[in-house]
């Protein structure tokens, strides 16, 4: 069974994924590639509402169509920055990216509310949690490290340190 939560991080990186291949500030500026991704996810969600509605099936076909033109036009207007020391690269871009959008949405809205239920507690809680103690027990370590630093090069600020922190 698939998770709402592994389907929105593969969404959000196929959205980063464009979104970084795509924009380079002093090049292509971020709003062609925001509305793209915009549009993109519009279209998805008109295709799920079309699909869940099985009452008229031009939706299907008219979100579809938008969704390929949608994806062409992208990719012909808005060139591909391509550096000559890249590491990686991703072959017919963003036709794989615009897929894994679609994919991602369209198995989004087939989940039932108790999934979505689930997520939002979950998510309040690990959320919650880290609130009252990752933030603290982060700061403390790091109060900590600097503390043992401090300490080899001036023991007398270590001192003082640790008298505040026990009053």
């Amino acid at each position: 069974m698939i998770s709402i939560s592994t389907l929105l991080v593969f969404y959000m990186v196929a959205n980063a994924l464009i979104y970084r291949r795509y924009v380079i500030i002093s090049h292509n500026p971020p709003s062609h590639t925001l509305l793209f991704l915009f549009l993109l996810s519009s279209s998805a969600i008109g295709f799920s509402i079309s699909w869940k509605l099985e009452e008229q099936k031009w939706g299907l076909s008219l979100f579809g169509l938008v969704i390929v033109v949608l994806t062409a036009f992208f990719q012909y207007m808005v060139p591909s920055i391509s550096q000559p020391n890249e590491e990686w690269s991703v072959p017919f871009m963003p036709w794989p990216a615009a897929a894994s959008i679609f994919l991602n949405v369209f198995l989004m809205t087939t989940l039932k509310l108790l999934s979505f239920q689930r997520f939002a507690v979950w998510t309040c809680l690990i959320t919650l949690f880290y609130v009252l103690y990752g933030v603290h027990s982060t700061y403390q370590a790091e109060e900590m490290e600097v503390g043992v630093g401090d300490m080899q090069q001036h023991p007398s600020i270590q001192q003082s340190k640790l008298d505040i922190q026990v009053l």
